[in-house]
């Protein structure tokens, strides 16, 4: 396996990772943070303008430029920061000032952090790497993308850095674990290393002991030079690089940028492409909504089914397929008239949240009935028996087109009925409502501003939201195409088989033709579309689900109604009806007698 992050990975992108894509690795990241700190540590994409720092103890930060070439490193990177949350003091590193003025050591910041910072890596790195052995090859990776390369290795047994200086020393002590080190290049690197002791840096418990032992190397440094000057460091300088092998040689230049590549790593500034303020919200709202990509097979291709499981607050502000208004002025009105008509009709079936019972008497087997016993010489009707009965459960499902021409004085008093079907549902123990609609969004994958996929939003279930979820319908904003049997394909999935303890049914509205183009491999509309379509339908009432479906009729539909009508009963049977959009009421009368119907089980 070429990457460990290819087991998680639900997908096999190459490219550049998608926005849906980016939502679910941050999802994996997050919790791989969350089982290593054991706290929620937000786990982010950079923003434009934030700049590039380290952790700094409550959130990390990492880069939006995530392939199958990079994930594992990327991992490695999250994890190593969540290390410092969970292990590194950030006070200390905060109040260094104190601690070097006290000691009259100001004039060493620069090496003095970057001691302390390769140091504490070291630390922290090693008690994950041992304790967590599962992240360990996200940590190889990390290390291969930051730390190690060619250009490395040849510095390190080549001539250049040999000279007796700090920036030498600098760059042989933070690659001292590489194994091409060599520890006899510089004068005290002999007893940098002792002092170090990689193989026992687990006995620094804390950061303020790797603290203390980056001040004694830099004492020892600053020592060191200051005895040796002039001829005497000159002449070591000769002799250093004397000992040098001369193979492979490459320019210091090269060295340099490798090494302050490896610096930048040390301060927590790596490399991390930002996200714009727009791309930041949407993948916020993807990572806290449960969207999901559904390959659908359609006429001689295959075309993905976006399904957003539920309207969350969060897809509503970073309006992500533009599929929703940033408000719900617009349609409040309709709500608020749905909730009302809703509450009446409730009135009417308050009768199906009753029990029927029915007691029978004088029987020869079953219960004693207590007021027989007085009659109990030698005869045997003795006993009772009660007969219970509900009303039989009613999954209902109603799927609505939500594309552009629904828009107006259909949208408004489709959206009012299925308002007070949920508010019906939300109160009756034995009607369970679920609401889905049928549109196409601008697609959150795609660099162009135009292309569109097929959008199936599951917008509401009674079995698990409240009337805030379902007032939320009235940010909805009806545009895009109709996808029908596509959208209706990957529907089946959610509609409950009808049984003898349930009966299922789908109500469809819609007003149109199935209308779709998915680049330059589907297009979508005329005959075959229309096949497509009943081809989902007669999928669907296999699963001996009802369907009753109604075509919201306009001044523009009336023209060819008759070749409507043909074509509607084709898609979606027989019983599928023309309906007025002023007289869509009927349609939740016609449900009100079927909640009435007295089908029983016992």
């Amino acid at each position: 396996m070429k990457n460990k992050s290819a087991y998680w990975l639900s997908h096999t992108p190459v490219e550049k990772f998608n926005l849906i894509e980016l939502a679910h690795t941050q999802r994996a990241i997050s919790n791989f943070v969350k089982i290593l700190t054991k706290e929620e540590i937000p786990v982010e994409f950079f923003e434009n303008n934030q700049g590039e720092s380290m952790t700094d103890g409550k959130k990390i930060a990492i880069s939006s430029t995530i392939n199958l070439n990079n994930i594992d490193s990327v991992v490695g990177l999250a994890i190593h920061e969540g290390a410092h949350c969970k292990h590194t003091n950030f006070k200390v590193l905060k109040k260094i000032s104190n601690r070097l003025l006290e000691g009259n050591l100001m004039g060493g910041r620069r090496w003095i952090e970057m001691l302390l910072n390769f140091i504490e890596d070291r630390r922290i790195d090693n008690l994950v790497y041992h304790n967590a052995p599962g992240y360990q090859d996200y940590y190889r990776a990390m290390y291969d993308r930051y730390y190690y390369s060619k250009v490395v290795d040849k510095g390190l047994k080549g001539k250049e850095y040999r000279e007796e200086n700090w920036e030498s020393y600098m760059f042989r002590i933070i690659n001292m674990f590489n194994k091409n080190s060599d520890p006899t290049a510089l004068h005290c690197l002999p007893t940098i290393y002792k002092a170090v002791d990689l193989k026992n840096i687990g006995r620094l418990t804390s950061t303020k002991h790797s603290l203390e032992l980056a001040i004694t190397i830099y004492q020892l440094l600053a020592m060191h030079f200051s005895l040796k000057k002039g001829p005497d460091l000159k002449h070591q300088n000769q002799i250093n690089k004397k000992n040098a092998k001369n193979k492979n040689k490459v320019s210091k230049e090269e060295i340099k940028k490798a090494f302050s590549k490896q610096e930048n790593f040390l301060k927590g500034q790596t490399s991390k492409t930002s996200l714009t303020k727009k791309e930041t919200k949407q993948v916020e709202a993807i990572g806290k909504s449960n969207i999901q990509i559904k390959d659908i097979k359609v006429l001689d291709t295959s075309c993905p089914v976006h399904v957003i499981e539920g309207i969350t607050p969060a897809i509503i502000e970073s309006n992500l397929y533009d599929t929703f208004y940033i408000n719900d002025l617009k349609h409040r009105p309709q709500v608020e008239d749905g909730i009302n008509i809703g509450k009446k009709l409730l009135r009417k079936l308050r009768v199906r949240n009753e029990q029927i019972t029915l007691a029978s008497k004088r029987l020869k087997s079953g219960k004693i009935d207590p007021r027989r016993i007085y009659a109990a010489n030698f005869e045997d009707d003795l006993f009772y028996k009660i007969d219970r009965a509900n009303y039989k459960p009613i999954s209902l499902h109603v799927t609505i087109d939500g594309s552009g021409s629904m828009d107006g004085t259909k949208w408004q008093q489709v959206l009012t009925n299925t308002i007070a079907l949920g508010y019906v549902a939300l109160k009756m123990d034995n009607i369970d409502l679920t609401i889905s609609i049928r549109t196409s969004g601008y697609n959150p994958n795609s660099s162009s501003s135009t292309a569109q996929i097929p959008l199936l939003i599951l917008a509401f279930d009674s079995k698990k939201n409240t009337l805030r979820d379902l007032k939320r319908l009235a940010y909805y904003k009806a545009n895009g195409l109709t996808p029908e049997g596509m959208c209706l394909n990957a529907l089946n999935e959610f509609i409950p088989n009808s049984s003898y303890y349930l009966d299922s049914y789908l109500i469809n509205m819609s007003d149109g033709y199935p209308t779709f183009e998915y680049g330059k491999d589907l297009n979508y509309r005329g005959e075959k579309a229309i096949l497509d379509t009943a081809k989902a339908v007669k999928n669907i009432k296999k699963k001996g689900v009802k369907i009753l479906s109604y075509f919201i009729q306009s001044s523009t539909t009336k023209v060819k109604e008759k070749e409507l009508n043909e074509n509607f009963q084709i898609m979606y049977g027989k019983e599928a009806s023309f309906i007025d959009p002023k007289n869509v009421n009927e349609v939740t009368k016609t449900l009100n007698s079927l909640f009435l119907e007295r089908n029983l089980i016992s």
